[in-house]
């Protein structure tokens, strides 16, 4: 070997090595928690916020967002949660995701037992598994739930996501049982399912209670599934325009309704879960140039956000020194002792 290739061969032995220790990007864990309820082993995926394990602030609580089909959701939707919650422009507050892999989804995800001929081949039969809704959302509540509850550190606040038969099963849970969520994402939803027994189900609710309940958001984003040309589809959207009608004219519960021209079925989760997590956490953001005129505004924006959310926000501490650092660096000497006095009493030094 002569000198020349050496000369040349070291370098890149050094820099490949060197690129071999470097620390992987991860964007969650994977979780196996064996349900009696089921009687199978469920594969959990756990995305944890960026502050989760900063050693420079003290430990936080975080929301939960339940996420189905996790398989397919949970690679982009960490990083929309990341990137909407980022400082001092966030949008939501840093929240915990845990998707939810599939073993049988037409089964977990549908609510009644409901078989039915395939809309290109006549002679098949789908679903045949269908109508276990009930038992999976047992599951998710006496199992999953207090096992993230058990061994991660959340705040009493969580949102339910599905698409498709998810948004059906996110549907279904707000009417049956609405209080095991503080907000419920429904993309796209199959309110066509057995014969649109979910509208039936949502009549019946305000039969029964006249309103829906307080301080709950429930939003739907609608795939523009016309263009597709199917009956199917068809079907799909006059059901989800027939719940449109019907919640709309109650007028009590906080909702929003999105239609996404251009988008189909499968690719309408992913700006509806966007347009979702900003709704739903509306009032969050804070200006942090308001806040060097005034600073009580982050106090008052706090309360009157947490009594919109029916649950009790605080301001991070991570956001705080972000603030701190914005009036220091701008001069606001009296806002800036204002906010550091601020943080040591929300987070007293030990």
């Amino acid at each position: 070997m002569n000198n020349w290739f050496k000369m040349i061969y070291l370098p890149l032995f050094l820099l490949f090595s060197l690129g071999k220790a470097q620390e992987k990007l991860t964007i969650g864990e994977k979780q196996n928690l064996f349900s009696k309820v089921l009687n199978e082993n469920r594969e959990i995926w756990i995305h944890l916020p960026k502050t989760y394990n900063d050693s420079t602030i003290n430990p936080a609580k975080y929301p939960v967002i339940y996420l189905l089909d996790g398989e397919i959701n949970f690679e982009y939707y960490t990083g929309l949660t990341d990137f909407i919650a980022r400082t001092p422009y966030a949008d939501i507050p840093e929240c915990i995701v845990v998707g939810i892999k599939n073993t049988e989804r037409t089964r977990d995800l549908t609510p009644t037992k409901s078989e039915k001929k395939s809309p290109v081949n006549p002679t098949l039969t789908l679903f045949t598994d269908s109508g276990g809704g009930e038992i999976f959302l047992k599951f998710m509540q006496e199992e999953l739930k207090p096992f993230i509850n058990k061994n991660y550190r959340t705040q009493d606040y969580s949102v339910l996501v599905g698409h498709s038969f998810g948004g059906l099963f996110a549907i279904n849970t707000f009417l049956l049982h609405p209080d095991y969520f503080n907000a419920y994402v429904a993309n796209d939803p199959s309110l066509w399912w057995d014969n649109k027994v979910t509208i039936s189900r949502t009549k019946e609710y305000l039969g029964r209670n006249k309103k829906f309940p307080a301080k709950k958001s429930l939003y739907v984003s609608q795939a523009d599934n016309e263009e597709q040309q199917k009956n199917w589809n068809s079907d799909m959207t006059q059901a989800i325009e027939e719940f449109k009608t019907i919640i709309e004219k109650n007028g009590s519960l906080n909702y929003k309704h999105s239609f996404f021209e251009g988008e189909t079925h499968g690719t309408v989760s992913y700006p509806g879960n966007y347009e979702a997590l900003k709704f739903i956490f509306k009032g969050f953001r804070t200006d942090i140039k308001q806040l060097a005129k005034n600073p009580k505004l982050l106090e008052e924006n706090y309360k009157n956000f947490s009594e919109k959310m029916g649950a009790d926000f605080e301001p991070s501490e991570a956001y705080l020194n972000v603030v701190i650092k914005f009036m220091k660096g701008n001069g606001f000497k009296d806002s800036e002792t204002y906010f550091m006095k601020l943080k040591d009493q929300y987070y007293p030094k030990k």
